[in-house]
């Protein structure tokens, strides 16, 4: 696997130098918008508050992560998007599943974090799979309330720079950006939500990823915006 030491220009081993990280996606972008619609003032989504039908251009990439009595956290529900990615059913499965076991540790820390500070994450991802053939992604997590007002929930969003053919794919982090909720812009009403005029791709297509891809920066892999 590619080895990282904690910055994007310290990467070494295949695809080093020349590779390029998905720096942005319209389906992230469409479920950040989903999200924060479903704010009021700065209180978090409940999960309840999901719409299916506005979310059917996000569904096949989402997964609802479900933190339990114990701290674990785990898929509770994941998009056909997920299930290729891993090649079975992803629900059940820990999240640390979804990373390599060098970044296992990274992740669910990270992941942890977003429901405790309550924060939002954005990560890079990177995965060799067993062919060598290299695929660059980015994820999104997203906090949500339970019945009992609790933030035990989130939701994830990932999208990869091309259809995976060769499941299970693992991944790599690296980089992460996390915005601690009161960091974020004050808002006094909940945005208005508007459907966009035309279908956002259900996946996203080479040409699409190639036009929203950028080189490596040097970057810290965690930056927390105050």
């Amino acid at each position: 696997m590619a080895r990282f030491d904690g910055t994007m220009d310290g990467m070494t081993g295949r695809g080093a130098g020349g590779l390029r990280t998905m720096r942005s996606s319209p389906i992230l972008d469409e479920a950040m918008r989903y999200w924060n619609s479903l704010r009021e003032g700065a209180d978090l989504p409940r999960r309840a508050a999901l719409d299916p039908r506005a979310l059917r251009h996000i569904l096949g990439h989402a997964m609802i992560l479900d933190r339990v009595h114990n701290g674990a956290i785990r898929a509770r529900l994941g998009g056909h998007v997920m299930n290729d990615l891993m090649g079975m059913d992803v629900r059940g499965l820990p999240v640390r599943a979804f990373f390599d076991l060098r970044d296992r540790d990274r992740a669910v820390e990270l992941v942890t974090q977003v429901f405790e500070t309550p924060a939002s994450l954005e990560m890079d991802l990177l995965s060799e799979g067993t062919a060598g053939r290299l695929l660059t992604g980015r994820m999104l997590v997203l906090p949500l309330l339970d019945s009992a007002g609790a933030p035990t929930k989130a939701l994830s969003v990932l999208v990869t720079d091309r259809v995976v053919t060769d499941p299970p794919r693992r991944f790599g982090i690296t980089n992460a950006t996390m915005v601690p909720l009161h960091a974020a812009q004050e808002r006094t009403a909940p945005a208005i939500y508007t459907e966009p005029e035309s279908d956002l791709p259900v996946e996203i297509t080479p040409a699409e990823a190639d036009a929203s891809m950028t080189r490596p920066s040097s970057v810290p892999w965690l930056r927390i915006v105050k």
